[in-house]
Parts: C-alpha cells; sequence; structure tokens
C-alpha cells in the first residue's frame, strides 16, 4: 500500500499494554490476577465490542486445533478470544509494530504465548499457501486501498474448504463521511466502499458467500444504549468503567466517537458481517 507509513503513524503509540494494564489496575484489578476476559473491556475496540466479537467467531465454526488468521490483529483481543473460547492455534498479523508489540506483552501477561503475533502487510503475508482453517478481519479492510488484493492474498493461504469472515466498516449511501474516524484521520487515509462490491472482491477471488448481512441497526441500538448509560452514570455521579478507547484513539477520541454515531445516523457508513468459504480442489 502506497499508504502505509501513514497506517502505522496512525495506529503507532508507546507502551500501549502499559497503558491499558493500569486503565485496569486503576479500576481495581490486580496486574498479576488479570485474565484474557478482563483485557476485553480494553483490547475490543471494535463496534459492539466484545460481543459483537463472540457473535463473529462463532459464526466461523472454529473448532479445536483449528489453525486460525487475524489479519490486522492489532492488539490481539479476538486473537485471544479464539484461542480461548475454541482451543484454536492463532496467529495474528498487524502492520503497526507498536500493535504487535503491545499484543505480544498482552499474550505473555494472561499466559497465551502460544497466541503468535508476526509484524507484517496483510496485502503480502509471509506465510505459505493453504496454511489456515480460517482467517478474519474484523474492522481492518478500511485502512485497506486494495481490497482485491487483500482478498486474493486470504485466498493463497487459505486451505481449500477452509472459512473467511470478515466484520467491518463500509460505505453507505449517505455520502462522504464526516472526520476523523477511529481508523483515519484524513479522509485519504480511509478506503470504504459499499458491501456490494466488498463481496464482489471477494467473490472474484474465489471466496463462495456463505452468510452476508447488514449489522448496522444492531450498532445503532448499541451506541443509543451506551450514550444513554453514559447519561445516567454522569446524573448518578458515578465513574466511567474502564475502556482503552482514549489510549488506542488519542486525544481525538471525543470526537471520533462523535463521527462514527453521526456517520451511522446519517446512512454514510453501514456495518457488515459475511462468512465465506473456500472451494475444494
Amino acid at each position: 500500500m502506497n499508504d502505509l507509513p501513514d497506517v502505522t503513524s496512525h495506529y503507532s503509540s508507546d507502551g500501549l499494554a502499559d497503558r491499558l494494564i493500569a486503565i485496569l489496575e486503576a479500576s481495581g484489578i490486580d496486574r498479576d490476577s488479570i485474565t484474557e476476559a478482563d483485557l476485553h473491556s480494553v483490547d475490543q475496540m471494535h463496534l459492539r465490542g466484545r460481543t459483537a466479537a463472540r457473535e463473529f467467531l462463532d459464526s466461523l465454526d472454529i473448532r479445536a486445533g483449528d489453525k486460525v488468521l487475524d489479519v490486522g490483529c492489532g492488539l490481539g483481543g479476538p486473537a485471544r478470544m479464539a484461542a480461548t473460547r475454541y482451543d484454536a492455534d492463532v496467529t495474528g498479523i498487524d502492520l503497526t509494530e507498536a500493535l504487535c508489540d503491545g499484543a505480544r506483552q498482552l499474550n505473555a501477561l494472561v499466559g497465551l504465548d502460544r497466541v503468535h503475533i508476526e509484524q507484517g502487510d496483510a496485502l503480502a503475508m509471509p506465510f505459505t499457501d493453504n496454511s489456515f482453517d480460517v482467517i478474519y478481519t474484523l474492522h481492518v479492510s478500511m485502512n485497506i486501498a486494495d481490497k482485491a488484493g487483500l482478498y486474493r492474498e486470504v485466498t493463497r493461504v487459505l486451505k481449500p474448504g477452509g472459512r473467511f469472515g470478515l466484520y467491518d466498516v463500509v460505505a453507505g449511501s449517505g455520502g462522504p463521511i464526516h472526520m476523523p474516524v477511529p481508523w483515519a484521520t484524513h479522509s485519504e487515509h480511509s478506503h470504504l466502499i459499499p458491501s456490494d462490491a466488498v463481496e464482489a472482491a471477494a467473490n472474484a477471488a474465489g471466496l463462495a458467500t456463505e452468510r452476508s448481512e447488514d449489522q448496522s441497526a444492531l450498532v445503532e441500538t448499541y451506541l443509543d444504549n451506551q450514550r444513554a448509560a453514559r447519561q445516567l452514570r454522569v446524573e448518578k455521579g458515578e465513574p466511567e468503567p474502564p475502556t482503552g478507547a482514549p489510549v488506542i484513539m488519542g486525544e481525538s477520541f471525543v470526537q471520533k466517537q462523535k463521527h462514527i454515531y453521526r456517520n451511522l445516523k446519517e446512512g454514510r457508513i453501514a456495518v457488515r458481517l459475511a462468512i465465506f468459504k473456500l472451494k475444494e480442489d
């Protein structure tokens, strides 16, 4: 990708793992007793958080011993969930070294060193052909302009008969998005296309659609409920629950969250879940 430095700089930040751990410690959880489940409040930064990750991963029919690849793994939250929930052999790959370092530290903290983290480009992954039983992207393709190249690479490293899933933000019909958003500060670094174009690119790469659905309404309800709960806490003078959003999104995280909400409400973005299968040879 021509914009690799911009993508990595957008997500790079020093000491990510330590700052997330500090958030949990401030909420009363001792560092030495933090579990994989405790991390869900700070390492699941996609829309609908841990609930969406659990539902999405369950839909991929991951089984014990499966070789699973998380493309754009970030801090490794879904990868750790997949390893714990299904006893799978999970690898994560991400372009940003700071995120990879943070993921490795969090893996070690909760005793999941068996979740392997690789730094690398989703368009040229350092894996041999037919390596994985299941591959997924979770709020990743928004940063990748070459969707066709991404899905061709997924097809290359996926085993025949294997499944690929995506849970990603796609372009809506409401016009250009309000910026900044969590995945991009400037519009030239956001690469959204409509859901039918995403599916067409995956199909062209050899992936047959098994399921495809718009989850925007679920996300809208989730965000509405979050806003109502936040207002209630303010009225009661209660503290905010631990969250990694300020650490991951930086100083402009409040504006980015507001723009996600507005973009979704105005139909400028949509949220898509799709499951594909690679045909047998």
